[in-house]
């Protein structure tokens, strides 16, 4: 009896894995379509909003969340945590980036207040210009 609850048991979890990668796949696919071609009201109210909190990075979101759902469905679930950790330090590391190059270009103001700073740097971002708002937060001279 024991033999076929773990036999149960497994394809249980399976089935919630197939789910977790059907279901990244179309969030993916539908945040390319959306983002890449700026289609509709939601689609120009996530491009402004995606675009405010990353920049740039706004078009990258939807090929890694693609390559993460290949990887869980080619791995499983055992190293997801941890590329899902290194995926958005890479989104967050690449956005700090491209705000320093507007930093040095002289579009965003390092000297100005935190919340001017992140103000303009969402401005910015919804204009698909540097970083966005995530990044704005770590150029105060305090930090």
């Amino acid at each position: 009896m024991a033999k076929k609850k773990r036999r149960y048991k497994k394809r249980k979890t399976a089935s919630k894995l197939d789910l977790a990668v059907v279901t990244l796949i179309v969030l993916s696919i539908l945040l390319a379509v959306l983002i890449y071609t700026k289609s509709g009201v939601v689609g120009l109210k996530l491009n402004e909003i995606l675009g405010g909190m990353m920049g740039i990075m706004q078009y990258v979101l939807p090929i890694g969340s693609f390559a993460i759902a290949i990887k869980l469905a080619c791995d499983g679930r055992d190293e997801l945590y941890a590329k899902l950790i290194q995926y958005g330090a890479a989104i967050v590391s690449l956005a700090i980036v491209f705000s320093i190059f507007q930093i040095s270009s002289g579009e965003l103001q390092s000297s100005k207040e935190l919340s001017e700073l992140v103000k303009d740097a969402y401005y910015l971002g919804s204009q698909s210009k540097g970083g966005g708002a995530i990044r704005g937060c770590c150029s105060s001279t305090s930090c």
